[in-house]
């Protein structure tokens, strides 16, 4: 992921116009940070690793120029992976958001035949296959979800549009290119979104764009003031990233690399014994991959990477294979616990949100789950995320046992595009009956939330997400616990959020536990495809996606309604290092 700003004018104007433009771009990245420009006939590039904050533009005035903030996804925090990546000559500068499919084998290709790269990113091919090459032809090479623009030494500024965002404007003599409209706030009054796979070329005061096959063209929009332009329109954060899972999901599946999944699925289809470690929202995805890799035949052990170290040492050594899970990459429990089991001779495998962190450098293999930035406290996209990858990982085991096949692969890529588009329809919908919800349990001084099966863990963390972002007291239980204690509260209209399940064997025990919570007087709120509050339709492997996101936005809302600071609850951080 990353954000792209650009101008190109008649007459020239400040540089730093760039970075202005980037900064409201941050919430995309915020890895590193750089800018193109032409000045007298040369093609000069500035940049540095870390926040925008820090990138120091000359005080010059020119008439084209290219900003980025990056989002590291491949390749580590560096500044040789900071983008604009230029090529062989200097004469192409580009920068992209999203990934790159395959770009090994482009890579590859490209240094048998002379080409010297510089990065470790998948953008570099960009720069590469541009000398000489058509972009808009060059485009259809490429494969992935990816937007990417560049500037020529030879004065030419144009981008590609193949599954990230990209808009266009013009004011007066300039025209504009960002990933963002709210970007464009005090540049421009209207902006065109292109639509996917178009082709776009500035000039001083216009554009001309090729569109996809189809003809679609681009579609007209009203540059506003957002007062919260870095979250993209949204009032918090965590609401703008709930609304960003169906993308998040998209960009992981076309993200994970299948040579890692196959070094990862071997090791742990081969391993003695595997323990999968984390804590809190990470625990609790641990806990349902439990569920996918029994599936495949490789039961596994799930425990809090803080109790790892008094309940599973002992048994750890050659042989053993540790799947640690933290969204920041940075977590201590998490830390401590991989060093301590590499010493006793485990295998580490990562799986993370941040490709810098000491996790992903710790690792022996590590999954970046590529979710992009997540700025609140509340865990959201990065949950999805994370399933999405370790179920994909527990499909590759099961390549190594005999429980899955390459169509059952390709099933469960198109199985993901189904979710993620349904999701996306439904977002706004489910958001509404959450919001209409939010008086109910915003009166409740204690939540229960219950569930069985493979989304009992997705139960424990909707308690979860009401505690960080409602500040309400809720208790994520196994089904039938609610018989063994819980119930005695039912008189005092105790609320209970009771998850349909999704496995067949669980039905039963749905049922009766609804049947006794209402007899006994508890409020009794289903949460489930027809339920009270709604989830997408989903088969069992994905229902605890569908559920979570249908969990996170009740959160939220109920969070709104009691006025709570729900981007940054108190006492929380987003990443325990202590």
């Amino acid at each position: 992921m990353g954000g792209i700003f650009g101008f190109y004018c008649k007459e020239p104007r400040s540089l730093r116009d760039i970075k202005t433009g980037l900064k409201r771009l941050v919430y995309r990245g915020y890895d590193g940070s750089g800018a193109a420009y032409l000045e007298g006939g040369v093609l000069k590039v500035v940049k540095r690793p870390g926040h925008v904050d820090g990138l120091e533009l000359p005080d010059v005035y020119v008439a084209a120029a290219l900003g980025h903030t990056r989002y590291a996804s491949r390749g580590r925090v560096t500044l040789e992976n900071t983008h604009p990546l230029l090529d062989c000559g200097r004469r192409i500068a580009v920068v992209v958001d999203g990934v790159i499919d395959g770009y090994e084998a482009l890579r590859d290709e490209l240094a048998a035949a002379g080409h010297k790269f510089t990065s470790t990113t998948d953008a570099e091919v960009v720069a590469h296959l541009l000398e000489g090459a058509d972009p808009a032809a060059l485009a259809e090479r490429l494969s992935g979800m990816f937007s990417f623009a560049a500037l020529t030494a030879d004065g030419r500024l144009f981008a590609v549009q193949r599954g990230q965002p990209l808009v266009v404007a013009v004011s007066g003599s300039c025209s504009y290119i960002s990933s963002d409209i709210a970007s464009l706030y005090g540049f421009a009054e209207e902006a065109y979104l292109l639509p996917e796979g178009a082709y776009v070329e500035l000039e001083p005061g216009g554009f001309k764009v090729r569109p996809a096959e189809g003809g679609q063209q681009p579609e007209r929009k009203r540059v506003k003031e957002l007062l919260y332009a870095e979250k993209a329109g949204f009032p918090h954060f965590m609401l703008k990233e709930i609304y960003e899972v169906p993308e998040a999901l998209l960009r992981t599946k076309a993200a994970l690399m299948e040579k890692y999944l196959r070094l990862a699925s071997m090791i742990v289809q081969g391993a003695k014994n595997v323990y999968v470690i984390g804590n809190g929202t990470s625990l609790h995805a641990g806990m349902v991959s439990s569920y996918y890799f029994a599936d495949v035949g490789t039961p596994v052990d799930v425990i809090s990477a803080a109790e790892f170290p008094h309940y599973a040492l002992e048994n750890v050594g050659t042989g053993t294979v540790i799947l640690a899970i933290s969204q920041s990459g940075e977590t201590s429990d998490v830390i401590r616990s991989i060093r301590a089991a590499r010493r006793q001779g485990a295998v580490i495998i990562g799986v993370t949100n941040s490709v810098s962190s000491r996790l992903a450098i710790e690792s022996n293999v590590y999954l970046p789950i590529t979710a992009g930035p997540e700025m609140a406290v509340p865990a959201t996209k990065t949950f999805t995320s994370t399933l999405e990858t370790l179920l994909i990982l527990a499909y590759y085991v099961g390549l190594h046992t005999g429980k899955r096949s390459q169509a059952d692969l390709k099933a469960l890529a198109e199985r993901i595009d189904g979710l993620a588009r349904a999701l996306a329809g439904s977002m706004q919908s489910l958001d509404k009956a959450a919001e209409g919800l939010a008086d109910r349990l915003a009166a409740r001084g204690a939540i229960y939330v219950a569930g069985s099966g493979i989304v009992y863990p997705v139960a424990l963390e909707g308690a979860l997400k009401l505690k960080e972002a409602a500040l309400l007291h809720a208790e994520g239980i196994q089904l039938g616990e609610l018989l063994h204690g819980p119930l005695a509260l039912a008189s005092r209209g105790l609320l209970v959020a009771v998850l349909r399940p999704t496995d067949k064997s669980a039905a039963d025990l749905y049922n009766k536990a609804l049947k006794i919570a209402s007899e006994r007087g508890a409020d009794v709120l289903t949460v489930g495809p027809g339920g009270d509050m709604p989830a997408v339709e989903a088969d069992r492997e994905l229902a605890p996606i569908s559920y979570a996101v249908s969990l996170q936005l009740l959160a939220y809302r109920t969070g709104v309604k009691v006025g709570a600071p729900i981007d940054t609850p108190p006492g929380l951080v987003k990443a325990v290092t202590v």
